[in-house]
């Protein structure tokens, strides 16, 4: 850790401190009350003068909703209104206003990292480190975690390991994302966007009454965009990373005396090479397929490609909740499937020769999960919830590889079948008007089962087969909080572990079963609302202790395949902050920051490097002891500011927003050679203007992101044939309409 960043830290541990001896002194000696109720609404000011903060998130964290202000967590939560205004469309772009949150892709493949803590490629038989939930449906497979948003209410963003609630693959968080519930009375949107790149997009929704006791919600969404970027080679298709995506929602919700149901239907197809414009960042002469007479893309707008086709993934899924009121407590039962049908291409080495192109068959997935939950509902002292999980996922996949020997290779089949087993509980006792303390834990069994046989696809290089082993892990998960409240502000110390499981590489054979990575947190944390409820200051510091990582590398084998292992022990120390300021009535400031100090404590890695003048990369022992974790930039913020003009009774917010991340490694550099396996530095800039008529029905908006033109990475990793990398995304501007009624 640089003197600089020793400072940094030093400032904020001593500036933390000043404002809770603030808090305490300037609040402790005022009237206790009881929570403001007006805390307990969407969208309500505090005050007639229109100059306060807005309490406009409640939040179901801890599965029951609660205002954001009163949660013992760090949380970033986001409103439908705050997505727009932000230039939030899908999970990707979450990254611009959640600073610690890192969310790569490979592909079609989320890689999201959050506080440091992510998983870079989870194929057949392992998950990612963050969990990612459609309402009450686990996603557990990395290619349905890249969508856009579809009629959402709004976006939670839970930080540390959320081990209790959440469990499995909760390690470093959680992400959920909540869609709108049906309504009482007829309402509907309509909503019609066009951009450059040809690009248009249109969404609809009507939601009311079918009958006396039967709502209804309906939902459509189609995106279409032309590619990024041109193919400068004749085999391939001519337009990569392009966008063709439509997605279908059906919410039914029957409401009895004590018993009501609601069902869910969800359906999305995609067919595109979204992500998907891989360039060669090699030194000039030391990629394989330039060396073998391949071309590669030089800019951003440019690839070189021999891929024949393009992506194609569908995803039917359906919840059904069916909820019973009782006296003292509400039981809740939660069904979720998931069908899903995914074919994989990557130009894994950014050129239009064929010496490592990814071709895979189709990923099939079919889950099914089941969760019973208690919940309290009296008011009193005492919130308790307690449940049982489980969850059923069986998993085929087949990497077929093109590396330009006349025929394709894989190293086989392989199908995964999962059953996980949870039983959880907390609860939260009020000790007196100020202190409270929660209890939480969780117990959680899983199974794997893999079996690995030749590929029906191409010719299979893996000997022995078939191959068929199985594991189970078991892990006990607890929480602890304790919290102080002042009139306005609360204080809280939490400790909590999260679990995720172990599993099996691709392939299985010849590779060792990973065993589950824990990690313990000490969190204090601190969330207040000052200066007549204008500032709102939301801080959080925290310690992790990371232990058996399952980290991703290139395993050089042949075939050259991504192979995870259980490499290290880490330390996290870090720093979250999120302010929002309402200066005036028409003027506010939203901004947030994250501070991280990481480093392994004990790794035996390996390393890519080159040996000129030889083509490709090889790999070398590397100790990363003591070296950063990848993909954890030291320091990220963004900073949000909206103005409101008006004009005839017509409301016209202008809103800027700035994000930036400092450089983080893809992958361990070790010569100058491989240099371009860091991210530099980049920031985003985005910005919305919009007309809302007086009645609010019709607004108009003007659109426009990373307006600076900022050049940067989604992806680059290091392979036999040298370094790849993905562009991010280009300046994109567009207008939109919408009317509801």
């Amino acid at each position: 850790m640089s003197v600089f960043e020793v400072s940094c830290f030093k400032s904020i541990y001593y500036g933390f401190f000043s404002l809770m001896f603030y808090s305490f002194s300037t609040q402790g000696v005022a009237q206790e009350t009881q929570i403001d109720e007006s805390k307990k609404t969407v969208n309500e000011q505090t005050s007639e003068d229109n100059k306060t903060v807005e309490h406009i998130v409640i939040i179901s964290s801890e599965k029951r909703d609660v205002n954001i202000q009163d949660v013992p967590m760090a949380v970033s939560a986001f409103s439908s209104e705050d997505l727009n205004d932000f230039g939030i469309f899908g999970m990707k772009s979450l990254q611009n206003a959640v600073p610690g949150l890192v969310f790569n892709n490979t592909g079609s493949i989320a890689q999201p990292y959050l506080r440091g803590i992510g998983t870079r490629l989870a194929l057949n038989g392992l998950e990612s480190s963050i969990a990612i939930y459609s309402d009450d449906r686990y996603l557990s497979r990395a290619t349905s975690s890249i969508f856009d948003f579809a009629d959402v209410e709004r976006v939670e963003v839970l930080k540390g390991p959320q081990g209790t609630l959440y469990g499995r693959n909760a390690t470093g968080g959680a992400i959920r994302v909540i869609t709108r519930d049906v309504s009482e009375s007829l309402e509907g949107k309509l909503s019609v966007g066009v951009g450059n790149y040809s690009s248009y997009n249109l969404s609809g929704t009507v939601s009311g009454p079918l009958s006396d006791s039967l709502l209804g919600r309906f939902s459509v969404l189609t995106k279409q965009r032309a590619g990024y970027a041109d193919n400068l080679s004749p085999l391939g298709v001519a337009e990569f990373d392009d966008q063709d995506f439509q997605a279908y929602r059906t919410k039914l919700r029957w409401q009895g005396d004590i018993l009501s149901a609601q069902l869910t239907l969800d359906y999305w197809r995609r067919h595109d090479l979204s992500g998907i414009d891989i360039v060669d960042l090699s030194p000039p002469g030391l990629n394989l397929g330039i060396a073998l007479g391949g071309i590669s893309g030089q800019y951003r707008d440019e690839v070189a490609s021999a891929l024949p086709s393009k992506e194609k993934a569908k995803e039917f899924s359906g919840q059904l909740v069916l909820e019973v009121e009782f006296d003292s407590a509400d039981f809740t039962s939660i069904s979720t499937f998931t069908d899903l049908e995914h074919s994989l291409l990557i130009d894994a080495d950014g050129t239009s020769a064929n010496t490592l192109d990814v071709l895979s068959s189709p990923d099939i997935v079919d889950e099914y999960s089941q969760e019973f939950q208690i919940i309290s509902n009296n008011v009193g002292p005492w919130e308790w919830i307690i449940g049982v999980n489980y969850f059923n996922s069986a998993v085929d996949f087949d990497l077929v590889l093109d590396v330009g020997i006349g025929s394709h290779i894989s190293s086989g089949l392989q199908k995964v079948k999962t059953t996980a087993w949870a039983l959880y509980g907390q609860s939260t006792r009020q000790i007196n008007e100020r202190w409270a303390v929660t209890l939480g834990g969780r117990w959680s069994d899983e199974k794997k089962q893999v079996s690995q046989v030749a590929s029906v696809d191409a010719f299979t290089l893996t000997a022995g087969l078939p191959f068929q082993d199985h594991s189970s892990w078991s892990d006990f998960t607890p929480k602890a909080t304790l919290e102080y409240k002042l009139p306005d502000t609360l204080f809280y110390l939490t400790y909590a572990e999260g679990f995720k499981s172990g599993g099996y590489n691709y392939p299985a054979k010849g590779n060792n079963v990973l065993e589950p990575e824990t990690l313990k947190m000490l969190e204090l944390g601190m969330k207040g609302d000052f200066l007549d409820n204008r500032l709102r200051l939301n801080m959080s510091l925290y310690v992790y202790d990371y232990a058996d990582l399952q980290v991703s590398r290139n395993s050089g084998g042949d075939p050259p395949v991504v192979t995870t292992e259980n490499a290290a022990d880490a330390e996290v120390i870090g720093f979250d902050a999120d302010i929002v300021w309402r200066i005036t009535d028409r003027f506010s400031l939203t901004t947030g920051v994250n501070l991280l100090d990481t480093e392994y404590k004990e790794y035996d890695a390996s390393a890519k490097v080159f040996s000129p003048p030889t083509a490709g990369m090889t790999d070398i022992p590397y100790d990363a002891s003591g070296q950063s974790l990848l993909r954890a930039p030291d320091w990220s913020y963004f900073l949000t500011a909206v103005y409101e003009f008006s004009w005839n009774a017509a409301s016209l917010p202008l809103v800027i927003s700035y994000a930036r991340n400092d450089d983080y490694l893809f992958d361990f550099i070790v010569d100058p050679l491989s240099a371009r396996l860091r991210q530099q530095e980049y920031g985003i800039l985005t910005a919305r203007f919009s007309y809302i008529a007086p009645d609010g029905d019709w607004q108009i908006a003007i659109w426009g992101n990373n307006l600076t033109d900022e050049e940067y990475y989604d992806d680059i990793s290091g392979n036999p044939s040298g370094i790849r990398g993905s562009w991010g995304e280009p300046p994109t501007y567009g207008i939109e309409v919408s009317y509801s009624f």
